[in-house]
């Protein structure tokens, strides 16, 4: 009986079960917490990502920007689910205070590694000379999701069973960061960058408030080249542009062929554009094309490079198809967009920054260029139609329009084959001679205008240099053609512009056609 009783080995799964229970229940809730944890974790995860997406589209270079990323994460609202066992802590909501951050830390930077294998650690990558307060220079948000602990099934279990994990803390921390951007890419638009006009003035230096307030509203910018000195306020210069098939520099005739309205391989990031270096050779008769005038190797090549539908510019040569223009144009006695008395010699940015310093004389420019037939003044109400930007009044409270409200006005009248006084025995009219079009086939859409081009507006001198350059971009703009490029001896001279419009929270949003706005997450 004795040798039976242990011999028998009924029963003996059952103890071993018994045995090892315990370790299957501390397995079975261990599994439970890593899928409550990584549910966790998915949940800040996209916290972080939606926060840090929401700040960085507000990133645009405004001095406002910052501000206006506070305010769009608070209108955000996550939750996180899984944390607790029972009660409120089942699902948790996450929010974001501008005052004190709430649930999350959040960082404006300037720059971030340039590794992506460096860790997203704030107490080494978020260094001081990265961080930005203000606003205009903050190209990053960093979000870190400040986590609520979860509570642990095993480790609140197992300190039942095993001795060593009793002073443990059964709660864990889960938490996520995210870093997002705000990217900008201009593509198929003319390689062209401007110097801010308004970075020397010691007020309101912030082309996005200048803009907004209407500073810019009628101004003629005379766009100067730097030579080999350093560009400043009021010079302009060209961007790099790849070649046709690969990624190398673009020949000099290809460049040219862009400025005539020819594609661009290239797209311009927002945050960085690389100046070309030098002069590029006879940009002026690429540009010119734009307004009829057929110079050099364009001469043959009319029907591929159509000119505005709008050519009035003030200028006369030899015969009705102007095919050059001299060092020293023959200009009519009033030109078609005359300048404005104030404007400041070269370099020197846009002097007087405030409403009415764009105020010309549209009275004379409407008398001496719709003389035949003869054009009545514009009265009050024609003028308020066609000006963008009704605050700009003269010294008689008429609303001053811009050059390019009045240049839209006379197409979109049927104006533009009215004739200017007679100069010489000559008069000139907006429509297209040398090219010979079909006023059918006319381009009359804004944004297809070739007298409308686009450029990249850089602040020189806090970004200075020649030769190939990396400037980081204050915005980009439309801009409006005024007159012809005129020479400087055998070179490129000056160009005449008005800005139409500028990309970021103080322009109009006009430019969303032409240029792609994201946030994007980088880390």
């Amino acid at each position: 009986m004795t040798g039976r009783f242990f011999r028998n080995e009924s029963g003996y799964a059952l103890a071993l079960t018994l045995i090892m229970l315990p370790a299957f229940m501390g397995l079975a809730l261990l599994i439970i917490d890593l899928g409550r944890g990584n549910n966790a974790h998915s949940d800040h995860a996209a916290a972080a990502d939606a926060l840090a997406l929401a700040g960085a589209r507000e990133l645009d270079g405004g001095v406002d920007a910052i501000v206006r990323a506070k305010a769009a994460m608070e209108e955000i609202t996550n939750s996180v689910s899984f944390l607790g066992i029972v009660g409120d802590d089942v699902h948790i909501d996450l929010a974001y205070s501008a005052e004190t951050g709430g649930d999350f830390r959040v960082e404006f930077l300037t720059a971030i590694p340039v590794s992506d294998d460096l860790p997203l650690d704030p107490n080494t990558f978020i260094a001081p000379e990265n961080h930005d307060t203000g606003g205009a220079n903050a190209r990053y948000v960093y979000v870190y999701s400040e986590s609520r602990p979860l509570h642990s099934f095993f480790v609140r279990a197992m300190t039942n069973f095993i001795p060593w994990l009793e002073n443990e803390d059964p709660d864990v921390r889960v938490g996520a960061s995210a870093v997002a951007t705000y990217r900008t890419a201009a593509c198929d638009v003319t390689p062209l960058f401007i110097c801010n006009p308004f970075e020397k003035e010691p007020e309101g230096s912030d082309l996005q408030s200048a803009f907004a307030r209407g500073d810019l509203h009628a101004r003629l910018i005379k766009l100067h080249p730097p030579g080999n000195s350093t560009a400043k306020p009021g010079n302009f210069g060209f961007l790099q542009v790849r070649g046709a098939n690969d990624d190398s520099n673009a020949s000099a005739n290809t460049i040219r062929d862009v400025f005539a309205g020819g594609h661009n391989p290239t797209c311009y990031d927002n945050s960085i554009v690389t100046t070309k270096p030098g002069a590029a050779v006879s940009i002026s008769q690429g540009l010119n094309v734009r307004f009829d005038i057929y110079d050099g190797p364009f001469n043959s090549r009319k029907a591929e490079f159509p000119s505005a539908a709008n050519v009035r510019k003030g200028y006369f040569g030899n015969s009705d198809c102007n095919t050059s223009l001299t060092s020293d144009p023959a200009f009519l006695a009033v030109k078609a967009f005359p300048d404005n008395s104030i404007m400041a010699a070269p370099n020197q940015g846009v002097p007087g920054a405030s409403i009415g310093s764009g105020a010309w004389d549209v009275e004379n420019y409407w008398e001496k260029n719709h003389a035949s037939p003869p054009r009545p003044a514009l009265t009050s109400e024609e003028r308020e139609e066609m000006s963008t930007f009704t605050n700009l009044r003269d010294a008689s409270g008429k609303v001053v329009p811009s050059r390019y409200d009045v240049y839209r006005y006379e197409i979109e009248q049927n104006l533009i084959a009215d004739k200017s006084v007679a100069v010489g025995g000559r008069t000139e009219s907006g429509f297209p001679q040398c090219s010979n079009p079909d006023p059918v086939d006319l381009p009359t859409d804004p944004l297809d205008d070739p007298r409308v081009m686009f450029a990249a507006i850089v602040d020189c001198l806090a970004h200075g240099g020649n030769g190939v350059t990396d400037f980081p971009v204050n915005s980009f703009a439309s801009i409006f053609m005024v007159n012809p490029m005129q020479q400087q001896g055998t070179g490129d001279g000056t160009i005449d512009v008005e800005i139409i419009d500028i990309t970021g929270n103080g322009g109009n949003g006009t430019l969303d056609a032409f240029v792609r706005d994201e946030a994007v997450l980088v880390r």
